[in-house]
């Protein structure tokens, strides 16, 4: 599994510094010229985190218990659960659907033929869909046009309330 951290206060060393200065000096008619600032930007590489020794990532955990007959049925047995622990206030929402058929994201993802990031930006609401995912979407989740609808309005709601 790779993940990959791109914020610079990750302690990440920079690969490059550039310097530019736009102008020596800068008139105002108010005041005397004076120097402008120096801006410096830095490249940050993007470090793969590995998993350590005698570790596996959960991601690939996971993936292996999806192998798993047994596993895969607990495992959508749990998803059922937190859908109705944690969601079920939520009435239905992309999520609250995908989670009540006990598949991951990677599975609906799978089902709709895109990925898995794609599927988190539609739970979350910041996804703009074209009217053939939308399609896809009602055949995955075993709704119609209307369904859908509601459950993007609600999850919508539920997102910009979070925000504020």
């Amino acid at each position: 599994m790779t993940t990959n951290i791109q914020s610079a206060n990750e302690s990440l060393q920079p690969m490059k510094i550039f310097e530019k200065i736009f102008s020596e000096t800068q008139t105002t008619t108010e005041t005397s010229p004076t120097r402008c600032p120096v801006y410096t930007f830095e490249l940050f590489s993007n470090s793969e985190i590995s998993t350590p020794d005698n570790h596996i990532a959960i991601g690939d955990l996971v993936n292996q218990w999806e192998k798993n007959e047994v596993r895969r049925a607990a495992l959508e047995d749990a998803r059922r659960w937190a859908a109705e622990e944690f969601h079920g206030e939520d009435g239905e929402t992309v999520r609250t659907l995908r989670l009540k058929k006990g598949w991951s994201q990677a599975r609906l993802a799978q089902e709709l033929s895109t990925s898995q990031p794609h599927i988190a930006r539609i739970e979350r609401g910041t996804e703009n869909l074209s009217i053939e995912t939308c399609r896809k979407l009602c055949e995955a989740l075993e709704i119609d046009m209307n369904g859908l609808n509601e459950a993007l309005k609600r999850q919508s709601a539920i997102a910009q309330a979070k925000q504020k």
